[in-house]
């Protein structure tokens, strides 16, 4: 800290034109949505295991999962719990695809879910997938303590859960979220309308200014 030098942080922006035209498709079940490169920091393993225990109260939900496998013995980690937790036909590990593939999956989701886990020095840095899954449309649910609170208003575009119990934690988020069409409607909107400030001509107006 410098003395007399006051410091701004600027937070990056999103393309809102990029999500502004994409509508919901209705799916025969509700859909939670995850999209990263597939490795511990992002939490897969423990969305897994609390998809478990919150698809039993919707026992027609799926959960998608977008970004690459190149962490190959973690992939193989979660294909072996998915299996063992008898998932196999609900969850879906898609692998690194296209943007137009991507913005199908998009358009059927109706929850987004990352729970980051801060590993040593390394932690999820400005929350710019969360941000894009509100462009969307959709309520979105992080964890505290990484970039996550800048991209989510907590209890407004969606929630943001603590890291230690996040299992339990996550569980508890998907059950309000998967039995509320209402309040994921109402996540969702709130979401859009936040995401459509965070442009890119904003953030270039604040380093200006």
């Amino acid at each position: 800290v410098l003395p007399g030098v006051r410091t701004e942080v600027v937070s990056n922006g999103i393309d809102v034109e990029r999500f502004a035209d994409l509508r919901h498709v209705a799916h025969e079940g509700p859909t939670v949505l995850t999209v990263g490169a597939v490795k511990p920091r992002k939490g897969v393993l423990e969305l897994i295991q609390a998809f478990d225990t919150a698809r039993r109260t919707r026992p027609n939900a799926r959960c998608v999962i977008v970004g690459s496998l190149s962490d190959t013995a973690y992939a193989d980690l979660l294909q072996a719990e998915i299996a063992c937790r008898g998932l196999v036909d609900c969850v879906i590990l898609t692998g690194r695809v296209s943007d137009d593939e991507l913005m199908r999956w998009y358009r059927t989701a109706d929850i987004f879910a990352l729970p980051a886990m801060n590993d040593g020095a390394r932690f999820e840095g400005f929350g710019l997938v969360y941000l894009e899954a509100s462009a969307v449309g959709l309520p979105v649910i992080g964890t505290r303590d990484c970039g996550a609170e800048q991209a989510i208003i907590d209890g407004q575009t969606g929630w943001l859960i603590p890291q230690h119990g996040v299992v339990e934690a996550l569980a508890d988020a998907l059950i309000r979220l998967l039995e509320s069409p209402e309040t994921r409607g109402q996540m969702g909107a709130r979401g859009r309308a936040f995401a459509a400030e965070q442009t890119w001509e904003r953030a270039a107006q604040a380093f200006i200014g």
